[in-house]
């Protein structure tokens, strides 16, 4: 019997911001920036996305949004190497943390420095929950990876920097600090083809128009 695929929830504990916008007419640095933090739930685990705030503060956005300690989340996953999308780890130092192996591959080669935080995580190939796809999503980093899931509203991208915002989105760009700005495009328009609803790096839930 087909019973469809499974379902999970998504949960915005961190609404990201950029530390400079150029579709706001913003030419210099505004402001401290801060990635898009998601929750996924599915029957078997809480796997969190990017945790991008601060410890203190983030620990008080997870119980505020979804009434979770950080004891209640089962792994960790972090969608490319640079560091606004990873602030918050210390307070998960029993958790899993996992990577695409590329994207920790890339990570160690471009900051050896951080031997000591990029050890600490594993490959995320054959660890993520049931339900939750791995997508190669480069262009920003060369060997940036996305999340996808299927929920009741529809299949979902966490896109990580991917997708900075919906204007960059709908422009099919880049943030200044990418690696390659035609596979950006290229892997924007993979993301229109293929989910209803994206959640950008540096934004907050957004829906894919349909004609």
């Amino acid at each position: 019997m087909n019973v469809g695929p499974m379902t999970a929830e998504i949960t915005i504990i961190n609404i990201g911001t950029l530390s400079m916008n150029k579709y706001w007419g913003e030419t210099q640095r505004m402001r401290h920036p801060s990635a898009t933090c998601t929750l996924i739930e599915t029957r078997d685990a809480r796997l969190l996305v990017d945790p991008s705030p601060e410890p203190e503060p983030l620990e008080k956005l997870l119980y505020a949004n979804r009434g979770f300690r950080p004891r209640d989340i089962d792994m960790i996953f972090v969608t490319h190497f640079h560091g606004d999308h990873r602030f918050g780890l210390e307070l998960f130092a029993d958790k899993p943390l996992l990577m695409a192996a590329a994207g920790l591959a890339e990570w160690k080669a471009a900051s050896p420095d951080e031997g000591a935080i990029s050890g600490r995580f594993v490959d995320a190939e054959g660890r993520l929950p049931e339900g939750i796809d791995l997508i190669p999503t480069p262009g920003h980093t060369r060997a940036h990876h996305s999340i996808g899931v299927t929920t009741t509203q529809g299949r979902v991208t966490v896109a990580g920097d991917a997708v900075m915002t919906r204007d960059f989105f709908n422009a099919e760009d880049g943030f200044h600090n990418s690696a390659d700005f035609a596979q950006v495009a290229a892997t924007i328009r993979f993301i229109k083809s293929r989910a209803d609803l994206v959640v950008p790096g540096h934004g907050n839930l957004f829906p894919i128009p349909r004609p």
